[in-house]
């Protein structure tokens, strides 16, 4: 689990509060993450995006400490919008961009790119489409589109595409900020535990 996150003996993890500084050198720390992964100032983003430091859940219900980018929802359902996450854990960061197009038909898209930086060097390595996004429908379903391992690390590929099979389309729905913390969530299982 999360290396901010100070578990308390027995029973299921919870989150608590942290210190100021501690919020401090995270939202730091993941702005200079974001500049690296997105290639440019996350200022220059249009629509225009928001920095958000706090607390997500991991698929399986644990929760963790992150900051992401993201833009408000209204520009996000007009046009293609880009956000970013970041995620320290203990054994490494979980970093990546997140790119959503409304697009023009019924059916919009989402791409993410994540990564599991182990000091500093990558070591697990994948990105997905998720397909069917839309706010508008009465009930929620989104597919799978495509899936790359670029670098497995110490799991089997395959793992790590079946947790990102299972995970990332049932966790895109709302507002941009939520779509990007809970597919930091999607990540950080699929790239450190990759089991489901």
């Amino acid at each position: 689990m999360s290396c901010m996150i100070a578990l308390l003996q027995g029973g299921k993890p919870e989150i608590f509060p942290i210190p100021i500084a501690d919020m401090e050198a995270l939202s730091a720390a993941g702005a200079q993450a974001f500049a690296v992964t997105l290639g440019r100032q996350p200022s220059s983003l249009a629509p225009p995006a928001s920095q958000y430091v706090g607390a997500a859940l991991l698929p399986d219900g644990n929760p963790f400490y992150l900051t992401t980018l993201a833009p408000e929802l209204a520009p996000s359902l007009a046009a293609p919008w880009q956000g970013a996450f970041y995620g320290p854990f203990g054994i490494g960061d979980i970093v990546g961009s997140v790119s959503g197009d409304p697009g023009a038909t019924a059916i919009s898209t989402l791409k993410v790119d994540a990564k599991l930086l182990v000091e500093g060097n990558e070591e697990v390595a994948a990105n997905w489409v998720v397909r069917g996004t839309k706010l508008t429908t009465p009930n929620k379903a989104a597919l799978i589109g495509p899936i790359t391992i670029s670098r497995h690390g110490p799991h089997q590929a395959e793992d790590i595409r079946r947790c990102i099979a299972l995970h990332a389309p049932q966790r895109v729905f709302g507002e941009p900020r939520a779509v990007v913390a809970m597919q930091c969530g999607v990540a950080a299982a699929c790239l450190l535990e990759a089991i489901c």
